[in-house]
């Protein structure tokens, strides 16, 4: 199998490294980088010098999807979980997924695997048992593979970090797909407490969460509708109970849509999986369940409103959608939650050092871009954007750049910034839809043409035919009243209060 330059970048700088005795180095491998074939490739190398090696896999799942690169390769492999049928135990290279290796010696009092070097796969993953191999083993290379090695104390165990391309690089040679990056209505994170640099408060992010679910759901759905383009689509909520809710308000504005959790069967979940990939509907909810160990490449669009401080967190999100699959042109992340204000573009996020185990554990300080990311919307296209230029093209006056405030969420949760730049005829539909709805509920045009107004911050010029409504109009009808209805809720909640007061 022909290695990309990338890949066997890699491989020679871990080479090089081990040589300069750094036997512990990290490839930093983004998503799509390959990091399975070039771990084949090493291991593929030490079989053939007579020695033995072990690829750890973090997940289960994850061995499958390894024996097949491995078979492809030529290597002599077996396969260390339960009884499975490829078991080996004298095949020079090992697949085994650290679950049964713990639980190997655990229960069969067994000392440490004997090999001449290893693989640990999703490394920043610190399972005690690489510590053990760690610590006995401390004079055999042991190479780690990660795309967000900025867990606390790494380096610790891992002595050099390598980046052989960044996911800005992999993005330009067409290994990812393009994500473009909207804002929308978020939670009020003044008002949440952080534990450490890299987590909020959970109490705090649930409690501001319901106090604010009707505002901020109500937003979600409006910008699905116009952003979402009615992709494939994941959701991430704070709880279990705002995604279900979130469910609950897509299917009332004719969206399809799936909550999912880990309270469900093994096989509840995989049918969930199943009937998304294969476009049953259209939106599947969780609330972290989807973070990590998800891969579908048929998934274009993130509904998030969960609030993170993890760049862990968030680059794992944003590799939900970027592999490659057929007709995905670009990925869209809508970002409820100001994530993008924090991180900026997660193809610009590169792991600059590993965690040393003794300063204060801050992920952001451990990438190349240490700064705060001041983010605003592009009046061009929309998307959301950090310093002078959009990936559209768009640039900013530099003058324009200095006036700027930073504050582009709040059109777009109205609907009216991102609207003005509908195309005419687009605009011109809407409201030959609007007229035939209104005719069929027996409404006046003037009707019709308020709704206008509402959507794209103008009357209309003219007035079209009147035409059957499709969805363009009725995903705006519903929107519109999920929020009267808010308003309302809110109305009658103030009314409440002013009366509390006149009778105490």
């Amino acid at each position: 199998m022909k290695l990309y330059e990338h890949q066997e970048k890699a491989i020679e700088e871990a080479k090089q490294s081990i040589r300069a005795g750094l036997k512990r180095p990290i490839i930093a491998a983004p998503t799509a980088f390959g990091k399975t074939v070039v771990a084949a490739h090493i291991l593929k190398s030490c079989q053939d010098k007579g020695k033995k090696g072990w690829f750890f896999c973090d997940r289960v799942k994850l061995v499958d999807q390894t024996i097949e690169k491995f078979q492809s390769m030529g290597i002599d492999f077996g396969v260390r979980q339960a009884d499975h049928a490829l078991k080996n135990p004298h095949a020079p290279i090992q697949i085994a997924s650290i679950q049964t290796v713990q639980a190997m010696i655990k229960s069969h009092n067994r000392g440490l695997p004997d090999f001449d070097m290893c693989i640990i796969d999703e490394c920043h993953i610190q399972y005690d048992l690489i510590r053990q191999i760690a610590e006995q083993y401390n004079n055999i290379p042991m190479i780690g593979l990660s795309a967000t090695p900025y867990s606390k104390g790494l380096g610790k165990i891992y002595n050099n970090l390598i980046v052989p391309i960044t996911p800005r690089e992999l993005l330009n040679q067409g290994f990812l797909t393009p994500v473009r990056y909207y804002g929308g209505a978020h939670i009020d994170l003044s008002r949440i407490r952080s534990n450490d640099a890299n987590t909020y408060s959970a109490k705090d992010l649930i409690s501001e969460t319901d106090n604010q679910k009707e505002r901020l759901v109500g937003d979600i759905v409006q910008n699905w509708i116009k952003y979402g383009e009615h992709s494939q689509s994941i959701a991430f909520s704070p709880t279990v109970a705002t995604s279900e809710y979130l469910v609950e308000k897509l299917r009332v504005a004719g969206v399809s849509a799936e909550h999912i959790d880990c309270y469900m069967s093994d096989e509840e979940k995989q049918d969930l999986f199943e009937a998304h990939d294969e476009g049953e509907f259209s939106v599947l909810s969780c609330s972290r369940l989807l973070n990590t160990g998800y891969d579908s490449p048929t998934t274009r669009c993130i509904i998030d409103c969960f609030p993170t401080k993890s760049v862990t967190t968030y680059a794992q999100r944003i590799g939900r959608i970027t592999r490659k699959a057929p007709d995905k042109q670009y990925s869209i992340y809508l970002d409820h939650a100001a994530n993008f204000e924090k991180f900026g573009y997660a193809e610009d996020i590169v792991p600059d050092e590993l965690h040393d185990g003794e300063k204060p554990h801050n992920e952001k300080e451990l990438t190349k871009d240490k700064k705060e990311t001041k983010a605003r919307e592009c009046p061009e296209c929309t998307q959301l954007m950090v310093g002078l230029s959009c990936v559209c093209g768009y640039r900013v006056v530099i003058t324009d750049q200095m006036d700027d405030d930073g504050t582009m969420l709040q059109e777009i949760q109205e609907g009216t910034a991102a609207n003005k730049k509908d195309p005419q005829e687009l605009k011109d539909q809407f409201l030959s839809e609007m007229l035939g709805y209104a005719e069929d509920k027996g409404r006046k045009p003037g009707w019709a043409s308020y709704q206008y107004k509402d959507k794209y911050g103008v009357w209309p010029k003219a007035r079209p035919q009147p035409s059957q409504p499709t969805e363009l109009v009725k995903g705006w009808i519903k929107y519109q009243a999920i929020r009267r209805k808010a308003t309302e809720s809110k109305r009658v909640e103030t009314m409440d209060k002013l009366k509390g007061m006149f009778n105490e």
